[in-house]
Protein backbone atom coordinates (compact mmCIF):
# COMPACT_ATOMS: atom_id res chain seq x y z
CA UNK A 1 0.00 0.00 0.00
CA UNK A 2 1.45 3.24 -1.00
CA UNK A 3 1.61 6.62 0.58
CA UNK A 4 -1.73 8.02 -0.70
CA UNK A 5 -3.49 5.29 0.34
CA UNK A 6 -2.13 5.05 4.11
CA UNK A 7 -2.91 9.10 4.11
CA UNK A 8 -6.84 8.20 3.26
CA UNK A 9 -6.50 5.59 6.02
CA UNK A 10 -5.53 8.58 8.24
CA UNK A 11 -8.30 10.44 7.06
CA UNK A 12 -10.52 8.23 7.13
CA UNK A 13 -9.43 6.90 11.13
CA UNK A 14 -8.90 10.91 11.66
CA UNK A 15 -12.68 11.55 11.24
CA UNK A 16 -13.67 8.25 13.02
CA UNK A 17 -12.05 9.67 16.15
CA UNK A 18 -13.42 13.12 16.06
CA UNK A 19 -16.53 11.29 17.23
CA UNK A 20 -14.64 9.75 20.26
CA UNK A 21 -11.88 11.26 22.16
CA UNK A 22 -8.69 12.05 20.33
CA UNK A 23 -8.04 11.44 22.27
CA UNK A 24 12.30 0.71 30.79
CA UNK A 25 17.06 -1.61 30.41
CA UNK A 26 18.46 -0.14 34.01
CA UNK A 27 18.58 4.21 32.65
CA UNK A 28 21.62 5.16 34.29
CA UNK A 29 23.00 8.67 33.09
CA UNK A 30 22.86 8.11 29.54
CA UNK A 31 18.77 6.75 29.60
CA UNK A 32 17.81 9.42 31.78
CA UNK A 33 18.23 12.00 28.67
CA UNK A 34 15.32 9.70 26.93
CA UNK A 35 12.47 9.74 29.75
CA UNK A 36 9.34 11.74 29.60
CA UNK A 37 6.83 12.92 27.02
CA UNK A 38 8.02 13.57 23.13
CA UNK A 39 5.43 15.52 20.70
CA UNK A 40 6.18 13.86 17.46
CA UNK A 41 4.81 15.21 14.28
CA UNK A 42 4.91 12.59 11.34
CA UNK A 43 4.91 13.28 7.96
CA UNK A 44 2.33 11.56 5.80
CA UNK A 45 2.12 12.78 1.88
CA UNK A 46 3.13 16.21 3.35
CA UNK A 47 0.52 16.35 6.43
CA UNK A 48 1.54 16.29 10.23
CA UNK A 49 -0.30 14.01 11.86
CA UNK A 50 0.21 14.71 15.18
CA UNK A 51 1.67 12.16 17.77
CA UNK A 52 3.05 11.44 21.51
CA UNK A 53 5.99 9.07 23.00
CA UNK A 54 5.65 8.68 26.39
CA UNK A 55 8.86 6.77 27.90
CA UNK A 56 9.43 6.19 31.28
CA UNK A 57 10.66 3.16 33.89
CA UNK A 58 8.89 0.51 35.45
CA UNK A 59 9.82 -0.72 38.83
CA UNK A 60 12.59 -2.85 37.96
CA UNK A 61 14.77 0.22 35.88
CA UNK A 62 13.23 -1.09 32.75
CA UNK A 63 12.19 1.07 29.43
CA UNK A 64 8.44 1.29 29.33
CA UNK A 65 6.49 3.12 27.09
CA UNK A 66 3.37 4.24 24.61
CA UNK A 67 2.20 6.03 21.78
CA UNK A 68 -0.58 8.05 21.77
CA UNK A 69 -2.34 8.95 17.77
CA UNK A 70 -5.03 9.40 16.31
CA UNK A 71 -5.23 5.55 16.35
CA UNK A 72 -5.40 5.11 20.40
CA UNK A 73 -3.16 4.45 22.91
CA UNK A 74 -0.18 1.30 21.18
CA UNK A 75 2.09 0.09 24.23
CA UNK A 76 5.55 -0.43 22.89
CA UNK A 77 7.69 -3.34 23.09
CA UNK A 78 11.72 -3.74 22.34
CA UNK A 79 12.46 -0.36 23.63
CA UNK A 80 15.92 -0.06 23.37
CA UNK A 81 18.42 3.06 23.47
CA UNK A 82 22.20 2.97 23.33
CA UNK A 83 24.68 5.84 22.68
CA UNK A 84 21.78 7.92 21.64
CA UNK A 85 19.76 5.54 19.35
CA UNK A 86 16.26 4.66 20.04
CA UNK A 87 14.33 1.32 18.12
CA UNK A 88 11.07 0.16 19.48
CA UNK A 89 8.24 -1.83 17.87
CA UNK A 90 4.42 -1.67 18.58
CA UNK A 91 1.41 -2.76 17.18
CA UNK A 92 -1.76 -0.24 15.89
CA UNK A 93 -5.21 -1.45 14.81
CA UNK A 94 -6.42 -0.30 11.47
CA UNK A 95 -10.17 -1.11 10.96
CA UNK A 96 -9.61 -5.45 11.50
CA UNK A 97 -6.27 -5.53 10.73
CA UNK A 98 -3.15 -5.02 12.81
CA UNK A 99 -0.32 -3.27 11.75
CA UNK A 100 3.30 -4.37 13.36
CA UNK A 101 5.21 -1.00 13.23
CA UNK A 102 8.86 0.06 14.11
CA UNK A 103 10.74 2.66 15.37
CA UNK A 104 14.40 3.73 14.54
CA UNK A 105 16.17 6.95 15.29
CA UNK A 106 18.61 9.03 17.46
CA UNK A 107 18.42 12.02 19.96
CA UNK A 108 20.60 14.90 19.32
CA UNK A 109 20.61 18.58 20.45
CA UNK A 110 17.58 17.57 22.32
CA UNK A 111 15.41 16.58 19.34
CA UNK A 112 14.05 13.03 18.35
CA UNK A 113 14.02 12.30 14.83
CA UNK A 114 13.37 8.62 13.22
CA UNK A 115 11.29 6.53 11.16
CA UNK A 116 8.61 5.17 11.94
CA UNK A 117 8.14 2.01 8.93
CA UNK A 118 5.52 -1.25 8.18
CA UNK A 119 3.91 -3.03 5.71
CA UNK A 120 2.31 0.57 4.34
CA UNK A 121 5.67 2.37 4.24
CA UNK A 122 8.18 4.69 5.42
CA UNK A 123 7.18 7.77 7.17
CA UNK A 124 9.41 10.38 8.81
CA UNK A 125 8.99 11.96 12.77
CA UNK A 126 10.77 14.78 14.26
CA UNK A 127 10.07 16.07 17.60
CA UNK A 128 10.86 17.74 21.41
CA UNK A 129 10.85 16.83 24.26
CA UNK A 130 7.26 18.27 26.23
CA UNK A 131 8.52 20.57 29.03
CA UNK A 132 6.77 19.67 32.54
CA UNK A 133 4.32 21.40 34.13
CA UNK A 134 5.78 21.74 37.84
CA UNK A 135 3.72 20.24 40.58
CA UNK A 136 3.29 24.07 41.84
CA UNK A 137 1.57 25.21 39.45
CA UNK A 138 -2.05 26.17 39.02
CA UNK A 139 -4.64 28.26 40.95
CA UNK A 140 -4.64 27.44 44.84
CA UNK A 141 -7.51 28.66 47.03
CA UNK A 142 -6.37 29.72 50.38
CA UNK A 143 -6.97 30.90 53.60
CA UNK A 144 -5.39 33.11 56.15
CA UNK A 145 -4.89 33.16 59.34
CA UNK A 146 -3.76 36.09 61.88
CA UNK A 147 -5.12 36.12 65.03
CA UNK A 148 -8.55 35.14 65.54
CA UNK A 149 -8.88 36.32 61.75
CA UNK A 150 -9.19 34.73 58.38
CA UNK A 151 -8.60 35.77 54.86
CA UNK A 152 -9.54 33.83 51.27
CA UNK A 153 -7.37 34.96 48.39
CA UNK A 154 -6.16 33.07 45.15
CA UNK A 155 -2.74 32.26 44.58
CA UNK A 156 -2.15 31.45 40.55
CA UNK A 157 1.24 29.82 39.77
CA UNK A 158 2.21 29.56 36.12
CA UNK A 159 4.82 28.64 34.04
CA UNK A 160 6.36 29.56 31.12
CA UNK A 161 7.68 27.60 28.27
CA UNK A 162 11.11 27.20 29.94
CA UNK A 163 9.67 26.18 33.13
CA UNK A 164 10.33 29.53 34.71
CA UNK A 165 7.40 30.57 37.18
CA UNK A 166 5.59 33.97 38.31
CA UNK A 167 2.17 34.25 39.89
CA UNK A 168 -0.59 36.67 41.15
CA UNK A 169 -2.37 37.13 44.42
CA UNK A 170 -6.17 37.71 43.85
CA UNK A 171 -7.41 39.39 47.46
CA UNK A 172 -10.08 41.66 47.74
CA UNK A 173 -8.15 43.43 50.15
CA UNK A 174 -5.29 45.40 48.62
CA UNK A 175 -2.86 45.00 45.98
CA UNK A 176 -0.22 42.49 45.24
CA UNK A 177 2.97 41.96 43.59
CA UNK A 178 4.41 38.04 43.84
CA UNK A 179 7.85 37.65 42.34
CA UNK A 180 11.01 35.06 42.68
CA UNK A 181 8.59 32.29 42.99
CA UNK A 182 10.68 28.94 43.27
CA UNK A 183 9.78 25.79 43.68
CA UNK A 184 11.83 22.45 44.39
CA UNK A 185 9.97 19.42 44.76
CA UNK A 186 8.22 19.86 48.33
CA UNK A 187 9.23 23.34 48.27
CA UNK A 188 7.31 26.84 47.52
CA UNK A 189 8.90 30.67 48.30
CA UNK A 190 8.22 33.33 47.04
CA UNK A 191 8.09 37.47 47.86
CA UNK A 192 5.58 39.83 47.96
CA UNK A 193 4.93 43.70 47.73
CA UNK A 194 1.41 44.68 49.34
CA UNK A 195 0.03 47.94 49.53
CA UNK A 196 -3.27 48.94 51.10
CA UNK A 197 -3.95 52.69 50.42
CA UNK A 198 -0.86 54.62 51.59
CA UNK A 199 0.38 51.60 53.59
CA UNK A 200 2.97 49.35 51.65
CA UNK A 201 4.99 46.34 52.61
CA UNK A 202 7.15 43.63 51.58
CA UNK A 203 6.95 39.69 52.90
CA UNK A 204 7.89 36.50 52.22
CA UNK A 205 6.53 33.06 51.89
CA UNK A 206 8.07 29.50 52.28
CA UNK A 207 6.14 26.82 52.34
CA UNK A 208 5.55 22.99 51.66
CA UNK A 209 3.36 21.51 48.85
CA UNK A 210 1.86 17.92 49.30
CA UNK A 211 0.08 16.38 46.38
CA UNK A 212 -2.89 19.06 45.79
CA UNK A 213 -2.60 20.63 49.49
CA UNK A 214 -0.39 24.08 50.74
CA UNK A 215 0.68 24.67 53.45
CA UNK A 216 3.29 27.48 55.12
CA UNK A 217 3.85 30.97 56.77
CA UNK A 218 3.76 34.45 55.02
CA UNK A 219 6.78 36.68 57.37
CA UNK A 220 7.34 40.29 57.63
CA UNK A 221 7.78 43.13 59.81
CA UNK A 222 4.23 43.61 60.85
CA UNK A 223 4.39 39.62 62.11
CA UNK A 224 3.17 35.96 60.70
CA UNK A 225 0.07 35.11 58.93
CA UNK A 226 0.14 30.89 58.31
CA UNK A 227 -1.87 29.80 54.79
CA UNK A 228 -3.24 26.36 53.99
CA UNK A 229 -4.75 26.38 50.56
CA UNK A 230 -5.80 23.54 48.40
CA UNK A 231 -5.57 22.97 44.51
CA UNK A 232 -8.52 23.95 42.32
CA UNK A 233 -10.03 21.49 39.81
CA UNK A 234 -7.72 18.46 42.37
CA UNK A 235 -10.26 15.43 41.63
CA UNK A 236 -9.40 15.97 37.92
CA UNK A 237 -5.75 16.10 37.53
CA UNK A 238 -3.98 12.94 36.51
CA UNK A 239 -4.22 10.47 33.45
CA UNK A 240 -7.59 9.06 32.42
CA UNK A 241 -7.87 5.98 30.58
CA UNK A 242 -10.87 6.36 28.38
CA UNK A 243 -13.22 3.87 26.71
CA UNK A 244 -14.55 5.64 23.94
CA UNK A 245 -17.63 3.98 22.39
CA UNK A 246 -19.93 4.50 19.54
CA UNK A 247 -22.78 2.01 17.85
CA UNK A 248 -20.45 0.45 15.92
CA UNK A 249 -16.81 0.59 17.76
CA UNK A 250 -15.19 0.88 21.18
CA UNK A 251 -11.44 2.49 21.29
CA UNK A 252 -9.14 3.52 24.28
CA UNK A 253 -7.61 6.72 24.61
CA UNK A 254 -5.77 8.71 27.25
CA UNK A 255 -6.82 12.52 28.40
CA UNK A 256 -4.11 13.70 30.68
CA UNK A 257 -4.70 17.00 33.14
CA UNK A 258 -1.79 18.43 34.15
CA UNK A 259 -1.65 20.66 37.42
CA UNK A 260 -2.89 24.21 35.66
CA UNK A 261 -6.07 22.34 34.15
CA UNK A 262 -4.66 22.25 30.56
CA UNK A 263 -4.98 18.87 29.23
CA UNK A 264 -3.78 16.40 26.13
CA UNK A 265 -6.34 14.67 24.77
CA UNK A 266 -4.40 12.00 22.56
CA UNK A 267 -1.86 14.04 21.73
CA UNK A 268 -4.02 17.18 20.90
CA UNK A 269 -4.06 19.83 23.66
CA UNK A 270 -6.47 21.25 25.80
CA UNK A 271 -6.11 25.03 27.01
CA UNK A 272 -8.45 24.12 29.98
CA UNK A 273 -10.54 21.69 31.62
CA UNK A 274 -13.46 22.81 33.85
CA UNK A 275 -14.41 20.96 36.75
CA UNK A 276 -17.43 22.64 38.83
CA UNK A 277 -18.80 20.03 41.22
CA UNK A 278 -18.56 16.86 40.00
CA UNK A 279 -19.00 18.00 35.80
CA UNK A 280 -16.21 17.86 34.18
CA UNK A 281 -15.52 20.16 30.51
CA UNK A 282 -13.41 20.98 27.64
CA UNK A 283 -13.56 22.42 24.22
CA UNK A 284 -10.49 22.09 21.64
CA UNK A 285 -10.45 21.46 17.80
CA UNK A 286 -8.02 20.03 15.22
CA UNK A 287 -6.79 20.90 12.49
CA UNK A 288 -6.17 17.77 9.31
CA UNK A 289 -6.52 18.32 5.35
CA UNK A 290 -6.89 22.16 5.79
CA UNK A 291 -9.82 22.09 7.84
CA UNK A 292 -10.56 22.86 11.40
CA UNK A 293 -12.93 20.53 13.19
CA UNK A 294 -14.33 21.21 17.09
CA UNK A 295 -14.79 18.80 19.17
CA UNK A 296 -16.55 19.24 22.99
CA UNK A 297 -16.43 16.77 26.32
CA UNK A 298 -18.87 17.01 29.01
CA UNK A 299 -19.02 14.31 31.72
CA UNK A 300 -18.90 14.02 35.10
CA UNK A 301 -16.61 12.60 37.86
CA UNK A 302 -17.23 10.23 40.58
CA UNK A 303 -14.12 9.45 42.29
CA UNK A 304 -11.74 7.82 40.40
CA UNK A 305 -14.27 7.20 37.12
CA UNK A 306 -15.16 10.05 34.23
CA UNK A 307 -18.02 9.46 32.45
CA UNK A 308 -19.75 11.55 29.59
CA UNK A 309 -20.13 12.11 26.07
CA UNK A 310 -17.81 13.55 23.40
CA UNK A 311 -19.29 15.12 20.27
CA UNK A 312 -18.18 16.78 17.07
CA UNK A 313 -19.25 17.57 13.62
CA UNK A 314 -19.26 14.13 12.92
CA UNK A 315 -21.04 12.86 16.18
CA UNK A 316 -21.01 11.21 19.07
CA UNK A 317 -19.52 8.65 21.32
CA UNK A 318 -20.11 7.82 24.87
CA UNK A 319 -16.87 8.25 27.03
CA UNK A 320 -15.85 5.72 30.64
CA UNK A 321 -12.75 6.41 32.05
CA UNK A 322 -10.53 5.25 35.05
CA UNK A 323 -7.82 7.30 36.28
CA UNK A 324 -4.45 6.00 36.71
CA UNK A 325 -2.55 5.80 40.04
CA UNK A 326 0.64 7.53 39.81
CA UNK A 327 3.96 5.36 40.71
CA UNK A 328 5.72 6.98 43.53
CA UNK A 329 9.74 7.04 43.51
CA UNK A 330 11.00 3.99 45.12
CA UNK A 331 8.07 2.47 44.83
CA UNK A 332 8.07 -1.24 43.18
CA UNK A 333 5.27 -3.73 41.43
CA UNK A 334 4.18 -6.87 43.86
CA UNK A 335 5.81 -9.42 42.15
CA UNK A 336 4.07 -13.02 42.33
CA UNK A 337 6.09 -16.24 42.93
CA UNK A 338 5.16 -19.78 42.26
CA UNK A 339 3.18 -20.85 45.43
CA UNK A 340 6.24 -21.43 47.90
CA UNK A 341 4.58 -24.30 49.62
CA UNK A 342 1.60 -26.13 49.77
CA UNK A 343 -0.93 -24.42 51.45
CA UNK A 344 -2.24 -25.07 54.96
CA UNK A 345 -5.99 -24.74 54.20
CA UNK A 346 -8.12 -25.23 50.85
CA UNK A 347 -9.78 -21.73 50.08
CA UNK A 348 -13.16 -20.62 51.21
CA UNK A 349 -14.40 -16.97 50.66
CA UNK A 350 -15.84 -15.69 53.89
CA UNK A 351 -19.53 -14.19 52.75
CA UNK A 352 -19.75 -10.66 53.17
CA UNK A 353 -22.33 -10.37 55.54
CA UNK A 354 -19.83 -12.17 57.85
CA UNK A 355 -17.18 -9.73 56.69
CA UNK A 356 -19.12 -7.17 57.61
CA UNK A 357 -19.60 -8.33 61.21
CA UNK A 358 -16.20 -9.37 61.56
CA UNK A 359 -15.42 -5.69 60.97
CA UNK A 360 -18.44 -4.69 63.27
CA UNK A 361 -17.00 -6.39 66.06
CA UNK A 362 -13.44 -5.68 65.33
CA UNK A 363 -14.50 -1.87 65.79
CA UNK A 364 -12.56 -1.07 62.74
CA UNK A 365 -11.57 2.61 62.86
CA UNK A 366 -9.77 5.39 60.40
CA UNK A 367 -6.49 4.89 62.36
CA UNK A 368 -6.75 1.39 62.44
CA UNK A 369 -3.60 -1.26 60.72
CA UNK A 370 -4.87 -4.49 59.98
CA UNK A 371 -3.72 -7.44 59.13
CA UNK A 372 -5.88 -10.29 56.69
CA UNK A 373 -3.93 -13.59 57.37
CA UNK A 374 -4.78 -15.52 54.26
CA UNK A 375 -6.36 -13.24 52.25
CA UNK A 376 -7.79 -15.08 49.56
CA UNK A 377 -9.55 -12.21 47.24
CA UNK A 378 -8.66 -9.79 49.34
CA UNK A 379 -12.72 -9.20 50.46
CA UNK A 380 -11.65 -8.16 53.91
CA UNK A 381 -9.08 -5.71 53.28
CA UNK A 382 -10.98 -3.68 50.35
CA UNK A 383 -14.09 -3.59 52.85
CA UNK A 384 -12.12 -2.39 55.48
CA UNK A 385 -10.60 0.29 53.49
CA UNK A 386 -13.94 1.42 52.01
CA UNK A 387 -16.39 1.33 54.70
CA UNK A 388 -13.73 2.65 57.52
CA UNK A 389 -10.87 4.38 55.40
CA UNK A 390 -8.65 2.36 57.23
CA UNK A 391 -5.17 1.20 56.18
CA UNK A 392 -4.75 -2.55 55.43
CA UNK A 393 -2.52 -5.50 54.37
CA UNK A 394 -3.71 -8.96 52.94
CA UNK A 395 -0.77 -11.75 53.28
CA UNK A 396 -1.79 -14.59 51.08
CA UNK A 397 0.90 -17.81 49.77
CA UNK A 398 -1.43 -18.84 46.64
CA UNK A 399 -0.51 -16.86 43.55
CA UNK A 400 -3.40 -17.37 42.15
CA UNK A 401 -5.17 -15.76 45.33
CA UNK A 402 -2.13 -12.93 45.44
CA UNK A 403 -3.17 -11.82 41.85
CA UNK A 404 -7.00 -12.14 42.49
CA UNK A 405 -6.60 -10.07 45.42
CA UNK A 406 -4.92 -7.32 43.67
CA UNK A 407 -7.55 -6.99 40.97
CA UNK A 408 -10.03 -6.21 43.66
CA UNK A 409 -7.81 -3.59 45.08
CA UNK A 410 -7.73 -2.42 41.88
CA UNK A 411 -11.68 -2.64 40.85
CA UNK A 412 -12.22 -1.15 44.09
CA UNK A 413 -9.80 1.82 43.64
CA UNK A 414 -8.21 1.25 47.27
CA UNK A 415 -4.81 0.58 46.42
CA UNK A 416 -3.81 4.24 48.33
CA UNK A 417 -4.96 2.01 51.39
CA UNK A 418 -4.33 -1.69 50.75
CA UNK A 419 -1.41 -3.40 49.78
CA UNK A 420 -1.31 -7.23 49.13
CA UNK A 421 1.90 -9.21 49.70
CA UNK A 422 2.77 -12.65 49.24
CA UNK A 423 4.02 -14.04 52.03
CA UNK A 424 4.13 -16.91 54.56
CA UNK A 425 2.01 -15.75 57.43
CA UNK A 426 3.93 -18.29 60.31
CA UNK A 427 7.15 -15.69 59.31
CA UNK A 428 5.50 -12.51 59.87
CA UNK A 429 6.05 -10.03 62.51
CA UNK A 430 2.58 -8.79 63.26
CA UNK A 431 3.14 -6.01 66.42
CA UNK A 432 2.53 -2.51 63.57
CA UNK A 433 -1.00 -4.01 62.90
CA UNK A 434 -3.87 -3.51 65.87
CA UNK A 435 -6.77 -5.69 64.13
CA UNK A 436 -5.76 -9.20 62.73
CA UNK A 437 -8.46 -11.10 60.68
CA UNK A 438 -8.57 -14.82 60.30
CA UNK A 439 -10.22 -17.84 58.43
CA UNK A 440 -7.74 -20.70 59.28
CA UNK A 441 -8.60 -24.05 61.26
CA UNK A 442 -8.19 -24.10 64.95
CA UNK A 443 -4.49 -25.68 64.80
CA UNK A 444 -3.44 -23.08 62.69
CA UNK A 445 -4.99 -20.24 65.19
CA UNK A 446 -3.03 -21.24 68.00
CA UNK A 447 0.28 -22.04 66.14
CA UNK A 448 -0.44 -18.18 65.66
CA UNK A 449 -0.24 -17.09 69.30
CA UNK A 450 3.33 -16.42 69.72
CA UNK A 451 2.96 -14.14 66.84
CA UNK A 452 -0.33 -12.48 68.28
CA UNK A 453 1.47 -11.83 71.57
CA UNK A 454 3.22 -9.46 70.05
CA UNK A 455 0.64 -7.23 69.28
CA UNK A 456 0.20 -3.61 70.99
CA UNK A 457 -2.65 -3.99 74.03
CA UNK A 458 -5.89 -3.06 72.98
CA UNK A 459 -5.61 -5.03 69.44
CA UNK A 460 -8.17 -7.08 67.96
CA UNK A 461 -7.89 -10.50 66.45
CA UNK A 462 -11.26 -11.87 64.95
CA UNK A 463 -11.63 -15.31 63.50
CA UNK A 464 -14.21 -16.53 60.86
CA UNK A 465 -15.64 -19.63 62.47
CA UNK A 466 -12.68 -21.47 63.90
CA UNK A 467 -11.28 -20.50 67.93
CA UNK A 468 -7.95 -20.57 69.51
CA UNK A 469 -7.78 -23.05 71.89
CA UNK A 470 -6.04 -21.96 75.50
CA UNK A 471 -7.18 -18.76 74.41
CA UNK A 472 -10.30 -16.93 75.90
CA UNK A 473 -12.41 -15.03 73.37
CA UNK A 474 -13.75 -11.64 74.46
CA UNK A 475 -17.25 -12.13 72.12
CA UNK A 476 -18.88 -14.94 70.67
CA UNK A 477 -21.69 -13.76 67.79
CA UNK A 478 -23.63 -15.89 65.68
CA UNK A 479 -24.41 -14.84 61.85
CA UNK A 480 -27.31 -16.67 60.05
CA UNK A 481 -27.50 -15.72 56.08
CA UNK A 482 -30.40 -16.00 54.20
CA UNK A 483 -30.61 -19.04 52.35
CA UNK A 484 -27.45 -20.18 53.90
CA UNK A 485 -27.37 -24.05 55.21
CA UNK A 486 -25.24 -23.23 58.65
CA UNK A 487 -24.88 -20.44 60.65
CA UNK A 488 -21.52 -18.83 60.75
CA UNK A 489 -19.26 -18.04 64.02
CA UNK A 490 -17.09 -14.72 64.57
CA UNK A 491 -14.63 -14.62 67.70
CA UNK A 492 -13.01 -11.80 68.97
CA UNK A 493 -10.09 -11.69 71.20
CA UNK A 494 -8.53 -8.56 72.31
CA UNK A 495 -4.89 -7.98 73.62
CA UNK A 496 -3.23 -9.16 76.13
CA UNK A 497 -4.78 -12.75 75.10
CA UNK A 498 -6.31 -14.29 78.03
CA UNK A 499 -4.71 -17.65 78.76
CA UNK A 500 -7.28 -20.55 79.79
CA UNK A 501 -5.92 -23.49 82.40
CA UNK A 502 -5.26 -26.82 80.42
CA UNK A 503 -9.42 -28.14 82.33
CA UNK A 504 -10.98 -25.14 80.98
Amino acid sequence: MKQSTFRNLIRLFAFVVLAAPLVPVTAGPARQAILGDWQLQIDVDGQQMPSILSLSKDSDGQLRGEWISFFGISELREIKYEARELSFAMTIRLGEDDVVTKFAGSVKRGELTGTFSNNLGEYAARGKRIKRVPMAAGTWQTKLKMGDREFDADLIIKSDAKGKLSAEWKSQYGEHEVTNVQFKPGKLTFDRKSRFGDRQWDSSFEGTLKGHTLTGTIKSDRGEIKLEGKRLGAPVIGQWELEVKSDSWTRKQLLRVLPDLSARYGAISIDKVSLEGKNVTFKTSIEYDYQTYDISFAGQIKGRKLTGEITSSMGAAEVTGRKRRPTRAGQKAPRIEKTPRKPDVIYLPTPPKVVDKMLELAQVKKDDLLYDLGCGDGRIVVTAAERYGCKAVGYELRRGRVKASLENVEKHNVGHLVTVEQKDIFTLDLSKANVITLYLLPELNVRLIPQLEKLKPGSRIVSHDFDMKGVKPDKVVEVTIKDDWDQHTVYLWTTPLKKTKAKE
